[in-house]
């Protein structure tokens, strides 16, 4: 599950125990500032294979928002056919 693997990424990246993070709890009250936030995205796109923009991160706030945005773009992009 995708919410499990960006809960798992922050907590590495934040150095705490995964448990320790709230997937309902804004990102920047856990610690991810703007520098933090680009890392972030960075390991989710090493996650995903699909880029990830930073201004998501502040559109969708929370593990769980991100994570519902990540799939439904993943499912969107899939189901759309390429030209």
């Amino acid at each position: 599950m995708l919410e499990q693997g960006l809960r798992d990424v922050l907590a590495q990246l934040i150095e705490v125990d995964p448990q320790q993070l709230s997937v309902t709890v804004n990102l920047s009250e856990q610690g991810v500032d703007s520098l933090l936030g680009l890392r972030f995205a960075r390991k989710i796109e090493d996650l995903t294979g699909s880029p990830v923009e930073l201004e998501w991160l502040f559109d969708y706030p929370t593990i769980r928002q991100l994570a519902g945005f990540l799939e439904q773009r993943a499912a969107t992009s899939a189901a759309v056919p390429s030209v």
